[in-house]
């Protein structure tokens, strides 16, 4: 089997070479291996990673700290597990994602204030562990209109009150220039050579959220309405605003080379389908410098 390029970087040569390991073989797991399946061997892994066994035992030792793979049985080959095969949560997609050399996310979000949080605590976690960077990171995403007049949210006791579509529009700014920043200091701190981050807006305000990462697997999550106790500005009162609220329940869509199901498929294509005619001839570039 070939070494995948992350291990063959130039610039990762600087890695402890148990962490190198333990990474390529993270990427294995989550994109080819089924719970309870068996990894190879500590010797099949030497062999095809020219190391010592040190080096093997340190790197499984890493993927156990993970909760990738069961508790170790001797002379028996490690396994994947239950449960873990593949990402959870969305830190662990995102994750997952960053391990490709050339990542793309495709996003469609209300606020992003979930996906900002989760990938600025992400990737100060990825500088501490001394991580092996992606060459490039291409993200879309597509967010309420800054200027359209949306029906959410509104103010309880009167609909035609500004100040809640005002609060909506700093969110989307604070949030969305957030994640922006995050991936753009990438670039800055020679970490990553291109990073480019594009944000466009939509006249409506859709019912749910998805995510596209590195055009292989989506995550899709519904809205749902409910009555938010917000300040609408500076010294303002508490008041009870009409908002949305994102379901925990998420659901994820794959082609087939991934392990999906022909419906899978069919959905996920209609799902990257949709984006990019959304994208192309409906949303447009939306400023968050205002």
């Amino acid at each position: 089997m070939a070494l995948t390029a992350s291990w063959e970087d130039p610039e990762a040569v600087h890695q402890p070479r148990y962490l190198l390991v333990a990474r390529d073989l993270q990427k294995e797991i989550i994109g080819r291996y089924k719970a309870g399946e068996a990894i190879p061997t500590q010797l099949a892994l030497m062999a095809r990673y020219d190391v010592s066994r040190q080096t093997v035992q340190r790197a499984i030792g890493e993927l156990r700290s993970w909760g990738l793979l069961e508790p170790g049985v001797r002379g028996k080959a490690p396994r994947v597990s239950l449960g873990q095969s593949e990402p959870q949560t969305l830190d662990d997609h995102v994750r997952a994602a960053l391990q490709a050399q050339r990542v793309t996310l495709d996003v469609w979000s209300f606020t992003t204030e979930k996906l900002s949080k989760v990938v600025a605590g992400l990737l100060e976690d990825l500088k501490k562990e001394g991580a092996t960077w992606p060459k490039s990171i291409k993200v879309r995403m597509l967010l309420p209109s800054l200027d359209a007049a949306h029906p959410m949210p509104y103010l309880l006791a009167d609909r035609t009150d500004p100040r809640p579509l005002k609060r909506l529009r700093r969110l989307i700014r604070m949030y969305a220039g957030q994640l922006e920043h995050s991936l753009v200091t990438l670039k800055e701190e020679n970490l990553v050579e291109s990073v480019s981050v594009e944000t466009k807006g939509l006249p409506s305000i859709e019912g749910s959220k998805l995510y596209i990462f590195n055009g292989t697997h989506a995550l899709t999550s519904f809205y749902q309405p409910y009555k938010n106790r917000v300040e609408l500005g500076p010294g303002d009162e508490v008041e009870e605003i009409g908002d949305f609220v994102s379901r925990r329940t998420s659901f994820l869509w794959r082609d087939q080379a991934r392990g999906g199901t022909p419906q899978d498929e069919a959905y996920f294509a209609e799902l990257r389908l949709l984006f990019e005619e959304y994208w192309s001839n409906i949303a447009e570039p939306l400023d968050l410098s205002g």
